[in-house]
């Protein structure tokens, strides 16, 4: 299917903008441009919750922020966490506020949004840490938190996405730690950076492989092994065991196919996976509710696969 005409103008749009890479400028004028694109004209209308709240999350060193969304209901609802996509530099609480409220409201969960610490201030493993100790700490204070009790839910976007997912393969060596589902949202799954759809050229992409590299770099390192499983859970020798998984992906997106090869060694490790690939959408199209039907469409399904 082609490229979507509201998302191909998108891309125009910030490639004519594009006046040197990421890479090249300092790293609070990288997440200034990033915070100012997520406004109603892109997202959409923000959904209305029955209570937004912000905490802060006890961990081992600080104080985590994060924040909690809680759909309007008659019962006690599960509790999802959610890691935001940001390439681990740059993204928060704020520049997801819109989709959580309809992540919230849609699958009638209490959204936990968690703004984990961020690269190069923060490198490997903080992030991670981050995002284990939140939803170590959700588990034990679902009550707590108005939700109903029992295992979580972890979701997240991109980077979020791969917290998500190695969160799990983490969480398999913790009797204290239960997930009931995982929903990946064009998640980062391979830091090799060797898959075909790597090759989408910047006109038809939101997010080229070089940005991707210097993502990974600033995040990882460059001396380490990219194919270690905390970085790169395709690569984890054994995923049997893992919650069953929504796996969604986007047809002009570089993350496509790894998403899809998760998918499947998932399922061949006997986890109920699904996978599903929009076509003619971009990477982050889910926060994209004001420029395509199709965030709606995906908020519907990830409702439908946590039942």
């Amino acid at each position: 299917m082609p490229l979507d005409p509201a998302l191909g103008e998108l891309i125009r749009a910030k490639l004519a903008h594009t006046a040197a890479p990421q890479w090249t400028m300092p790293i609070a004028e990288v997440r200034r441009a990033f915070s100012a694109l997520w406004t109603p004209a892109l997202t959409g209308e923000p959904a209305t919750v029955a209570r937004i709240e912000d905490i802060t999350i006890p961990d081992a060193g600080s104080g985590l922020r994060a924040r909690v969304y809680a759909p309007a209901s008659a019962r006690r609802c599960p509790v999802m966490l959610y890691f935001h996509g940001g390439g681990y530099v740059k993204g928060g609480i704020e520049e997801s506020d819109s989709f959580c409220r309809g992540l919230a409201r849609v699958t009638d969960h209490i959204v936990l949004s968690v703004d984990y610490r961020l690269a190069p201030e923060h490198p490997f493993p903080a992030a991670l840490d981050d995002a284990y100790a939140a939803t170590r700490w959700a588990g034990a204070n679902v009550t707590d938190l108005g939700g109903a009790a029992g295992p979580v839910v972890v979701c997240g976007e991109s980077a979020g996405g791969n917290l998500a997912a190695v969160t799990c393969l983490r969480a398999l060596n913790d009797a204290d730690v239960a997930i009931r589902f995982q929903v990946l949202l064009q998640p980062v799954v391979d830091f090799t950076l060797g898959f075909a759809s790597m090759a989408l050229p910047a006109s038809e992409c939101l997010v080229p492989r070089d940005d991707l590299a210097w993502y990974y770099r600033t995040y990882y390192g460059d001396e380490r092994d990219r194919r270690d499983p905390r970085v790169s859970p395709l690569y984890a020798d054994d995923l049997s065991g893992l919650p069953p998984a929504l796996i969604i992906a986007a047809e002009f997106d570089t993350l496509r196919d790894e998403a899809a090869a998760y998918a499947e060694r998932l399922s061949a490790a006997g986890v109920p996976a699904r996978y599903r690939c929009y076509p003619g959408m971009v990477h982050g199209f889910l926060q994209m509710g004001g420029l395509v039907s199709q965030a709606q469409s995906a908020l519907r399904e990830i409702a439908q696969a946590l039942g």
